[in-house]
Parts: structure tokens; C-alpha cells; sequence
């Protein structure tokens, strides 16, 4: 469970930094687009993390670890999906690239192993 909680963690530092980067560099729009494309990524992680913690008393199974990532990319496509139609200035660039740095943030969680 400690490695799940360092990826989340590393999930949010990532989102972080790239829509400070995005503000900086690009605008409030491209730091905002930044911040919803690392949060559409990084929220289902710690919605799936809470999840596994409620039923951690539960025998953990190939079908319960199944459902929990199901559910996972499921509300992935759906934030993608929810937040192209609502959000009108949407800088896909750094949208894009925000969500790609998140769902790749597992490597430093990794690399962070002691």
C-alpha cells in the first residue's frame, strides 16, 4: 500500500509542477488547462487508492484489482471527455502533455524506491 501512496504522491507533485510551469510560461489558461489534464489523471489514482484502503480487510483478488482499474480509466476517459466540452479555452498542448506527465509519474515512484 506504501508504493500505491508514493505514486499518488507523485501524481500530484507532477500535476503541480507542470501547471506552475504551464502559468509561468504560457498564461493562466495554459496553467489552468495544465492543472484540469494532471487532476483528469491523478484524481481516479487516489479515488482507486481510498478505495483499496476502505476494503483493505477484503481478500485482495485478480477481480477486485481488475474492477478497481476498470473503474479507474473509465473515470479517465470521462474527465477527458467532461472537460473537452465544458471548458472552452482548453490549451490542449499543455492539457496534453500535463496528462501524459501524470500517467508517467510512475517511474519516478519507482526510481524513488528505496
Amino acid at each position: 500500500m506504501f508504493a500505491l501512496r508514493r505514486v499518488v504522491f507523485w501524481q500530484f507533485f507532477v500535476c503541480l509542477s507542470c501547471s506552475l510551469l504551464f502559468w509561468i510560461f504560457s498564461g493562466r489558461n495554459s496553467g489552468l488547462s495544465a492543472l484540469c489534464g494532471g487532476m483528469v489523471c491523478a484524481f481516479p489514482s487516489l479515488l482507486v487508492i481510498l478505495m483499496m484502503w476502505v476494503t483493505r480487510n477484503a481478500t485482495a483478488s485478480p477481480f477486485g484489482i481488475f474492477l478497481y482499474e476498470f473503474f479507474k480509466v473509465t473515470m479517465i476517459i470521462f474527465g477527458f471527455l467532461i472537460v473537452a466540452m465544458f471548458y472552452k479555452n482548453l490549451d490542449w498542448l499543455s492539457f496534453i502533455i500535463s496528462s501524459g506527465a501524470v500517467l508517467l509519474s510512475h517511474v519516478f515512484a519507482l526510481a524513488s524506491r528505496k
